[in-house]
């Protein structure tokens, strides 16, 4: 899911990395300027503790998740990392799906490239986003039009909204996300997908999760283990 809105997403997540971007490191290296941290929203109590830090982090967070997203087609992306890029592309094409169409998320700006197969009920897609670079999604929907997506992707450090419909897989390769996603559906309850049908889905899960996440909020324990998720992965350069 901004997952990471969480998951995406968690769409949420690209909005908490983004902002997390401009605060990393803030605590271990003490390099960022509290006049910065208080045009983010930061207030002079809030840089006191640790505690009230990642509390109002969450709280900024919150208040930046857009009300709604929207997708529009594009010809063309240039990817983040083109050879992961390339390699999520050879394994669905090994796969048997197609390639269907590309679209720019608005108003965060993070990309998915859509992927059809043959089977029922199952699509996928790669994306691109700032705060997770390049990753692949493979969603199981149902005939009406419930769908729950499968990424290779590590927890984002934020709770999930019940039942889970963005399931961080680890960082496991496409064809395991296809049988994650086969496993889980139910064949007698699925139709042929097309385009519109795989776009309109997405769209409504990702507006569905950003509304539930702005009810539920981001608590300081979210905020903290999400900012330390995003630490390690810069010290692993990914």
């Amino acid at each position: 899911m901004v997952s990471d809105v969480g998951p995406l997403p968690n769409l949420v997540v690209p909005a908490l990395f983004g902002l997390l971007g401009a605060v990393a490191g803030w605590w271990i290296q003490k390099q960022i300027r509290r006049r910065r941290l208080m045009k983010l929203g930061f207030s002079a109590d809030d840089l006191r503790s640790k505690e009230q830090f990642f509390k109002r982090l969450g709280e900024i967070t919150v208040a930046k998740i857009p009300q709604k997203i929207s997708l529009k087609e594009i010809a063309s992306h240039s990817w983040s990392k083109p050879t992961k890029y390339a390699q999520s592309k050879a394994a669905f094409e090994a796969l048997g799906f197609r390639r269907a169409g590309i679209f720019v998320g608005s108003p965060q700006e993070w990309v998915a490239e859509f992927w059809l197969c043959g089977e029922p009920g199952l699509f996928a897609k790669i994306m691109d986003s700032k705060g997770c670079g390049v990753y692949s999604e493979v969603t199981s929907m149902n005939q009406d039009g419930v769908a729950t997506s499968f990424e290779n992707t590590e927890e984002c450090g934020l709770k999930h909204r019940e039942p889970d419909t963005w399931v961080h897989c680890g960082l496991v390769t496409p064809t395991q996300l296809v049988e994650r996603a086969v496993h889980h559906r139910k064949p007698t309850d699925t139709r042929q997908l097309n385009l519109a049908d795989c776009v309109s889905a997405y769209e409504q899960s990702v507006n569905e999760n950003l509304a539930w996440r702005r009810n539920v909020g981001i608590s300081a324990d979210e905020a903290k283990r999400s900012f330390e998720r995003r630490k390690r992965r810069q010290r692993e350069g990914s």
